[in-house]
């Protein structure tokens, strides 16, 4: 495999720095050890991601010219947002914190670690299913989810319902151009059975024809 030396050493240096920066931060808070653990584990999962130019909020299974260039911008500025949400809450909001330290922390770094899980399995696999894109946004919300618990914060568990309604609204978003691609393929086209090789020519075909008429309008 070709390894891309500005992005590695990048990466590397993302890593090393917020390691330390967020030590700093989170060190003098009360229990501060468990979210420091899950930011870490968010911060190399999030640089594994950017390596490997993976998209965030979208599965990256059609066009990236093709989704929505406003729920990708809602979507980050929520995440963002609950991000700085949670590390204030370790750090200066002690009473939005939950209890039962450090079990709810375990409980959303397990659950973290699973939608990375999840994650990963959608980006090796290289067929486009309706399963696949579900797998996908269903990794996306336990995430969102994950934060809440990961940072223990009262505030991110409400925060988290309008992460879920942008998730879902880009869900069916891509769903829909799934569909889309499903009629053309075995409505409009001949034979209406495909070998593997060539469903995945029809789906590239499709972007492509779909991908021209949005430029177009």
């Amino acid at each position: 495999m070709h390894l891309n030396w500005k992005r590695f050493i990048w990466v590397i240096f993302v890593l090393l720095y917020t390691a330390l920066f967020f030590y700093n931060c989170l060190k003098s808070s009360n229990n501060w050890l468990m979210p420091y653990i899950f930011t870490m584990i968010l911060i190399i999962w999030l640089g594994i991601e950017y390596y490997q130019k993976h998209l965030f909020f979208q599965s990256g299974l059609i066009k990236f010219e093709l989704y929505s260039l406003p729920l990708r911008l809602l979507f980050a500025l929520f995440f963002y947002s609950a991000f700085i949400i949670g590390i204030s809450t370790t750090i200066w909001w002690p009473t939005n914190q939950i209890g039962f330290y450090p079990f709810i922390r375990i409980i959303g770094l397990l659950i973290l670690l699973y939608s990375i899980f999840l994650r990963w399995q959608t980006n090796v696999t290289k067929s486009v299913t309706t399963h696949v894109i579900s797998k996908f946004y269903l990794s996306i919300a336990l995430l969102s989810f994950s934060l809440a618990l990961g940072y223990g914060s009262y505030l991110l568990l409400f925060y988290t319902v309008f992460g879920f309604l942008l998730i879902f609204l880009q869900y069916k978003y891509e769903l829909r151009i799934f569909k889309d691609f499903e009629n053309f393929a075995y409505h409009n086209q001949k034979p209406l059975k495909f070998e593997r090789k060539d469903y995945e020519n029809q789906w590239h075909r499709y972007c492509e024809q779909r991908l021209k008429k949005t430029r177009n309008e």
